[in-house]
This record gives structure tokens, sequence and C-alpha cells, in this order.
């Protein structure tokens, strides 16, 4: 317990720690901060309808390229269901012809066998 109170008393005199100070004080005085200085109303409008302009021509740019890109896959799919509807005709047609003889009697195999229905 005395070497707690060795401390206090070293404390007091050589002012560390934990303490109210009435007067004056170690640190510099808090430096003055300089408002920035803001642009005036007509300068914020007049700059916010350039970016504002700005914009609507770079959305205009793009609405543009996006109409010209569908028109072209527009045509791609027109010259593509063309060659479809073209092939459509060719010997590997997936339209199915209905046989002229119906009524099979017999059906020979390649062995020569045949089978009769």
């Amino acid at each position: 317990m005395q070497g707690n109170q060795g401390w206090r008393r070293n404390n007091n005199n050589q002012g560390y720690g934990w303490r109210n100070e009435a007067g004056p004080s170690n640190r510099p005085p808090p430096q003055q901060q300089q408002q920035p200085a803001y642009p005036s109303m007509h300068e914020r409008t007049s700059k916010l309808e350039d970016t504002l302009n700005q914009f609507m021509h770079v959305s205009m740019n793009n609405q543009k390229n996006t109409e010209a890109s569908i028109k072209n896959l527009e045509v791609q799919v027109g010259q593509l269901a063309k060659q479809l509807a073209d092939m459509s005709g060719g010997p590997f047609s997936a339209n199915t012809k209905t046989n002229p003889k119906e009524h099979c009697k017999a059906i020979t195999t390649r062995s020569g066998k045949v089978v009769m229905r």
C-alpha cells in the first residue's frame, strides 16, 4: 500500500494522470479551417445542365446502336428462315410423304427371306 501512496505523491507533484487543470494547456490552439468557396447557383446549374446534356447524348447514341443491332438481328433471322424453307425440299426433308403403295403384302430382307403379312 505504501508504494501506491508514493505514486500518488509523485502524481500530484509532477502533473501525471487524470485531473482537471484550470491553467493554460500545452496544446497549440486549434487552427481555423477555411470554408471552401462554393460556386454560385448559376455555375452549379450550368454544370448540371452540361452533365445532363452529355448523359442524354450518350443515351441517345446507345439507343440508336441498340436499334441498329436489333434490325440486323431481324434481317439475319429472316435469312435463316428463308434458308430453312429452301432446304425443306431437299432429299433429307423432315416432311414425310405417304407411301403410294399403302398396303404392303410382303417384305424381302437382305438375305432374301420373304416375310408375308
